[in-house]
């Protein structure tokens, strides 16, 4: 059976790749693995406190967030800046539409785009949800020195942006 061509072509792709060494193999090296189990904590400890007594999905609250931080951003815009789908996005916004929680305008430049904008309930919301959050990742980071921190900040974005050029 012929494999469509961007099949074999990962394929090569992937027999080329080099050689894993045993500490590439090893989780305690693994980087992506350590910060996916930092953040999947510090999300599940989010859920489980506040954003379930406010009845918030964690997408909910990221879309929250990115909107209190500059809101009437573009539905793309959002997607890019929470590293979720834009299709899948779409569903989170038509849920937070119908709970009131946004509203989605007509981009006053562009009518082909539409804009999101926090509602009042929306920004009472985040604003309950964030105080805790805002503890929580405190208490995360309390094992390291504010030194610490800021470097780790600097060297995160360093590698956000590099990554969303892929």
């Amino acid at each position: 059976m012929n494999q469509p061509p961007d099949t074999t072509a990962k394929r090569a792709l992937r027999s080329a790749l080099p050689a894993l060494s045993e500490a590439d193999w090893s989780l305690q090296q693994n980087v992506a693995f350590r910060m996916d189990s930092i953040t999947s904590r510090l999300n599940q400890e989010l859920r489980d406190s506040v954003l379930r007594d406010l009845d918030l999905t964690y997408a909910h609250f990221r879309v929250l967030q990115v909107l209190f931080e500059v809101d009437g951003q573009q539905i793309g815009d959002i997607a890019r800046s929470i590293a979720m789908r834009q299709p899948a996005l779409s569903r989170v916004i038509d849920q937070m539409e119908t709970r009131k929680l946004v509203r989605r305008k007509q981009d006053k430049d562009d009518s082909r785009y539409m804009r999101v904008f926090l509602t009042p309930a929306g920004k009472r919301s985040y604003e309950q949800a964030w105080p805790e959050g805002h503890q929580i990742i405190v208490r995360a980071l309390e094992a390291i020195s504010p030194d610490e921190r800021e470097q780790l900040l600097e060297l995160l974005k360093r590698i956000d942006l590099h990554t969303q050029k892929k």
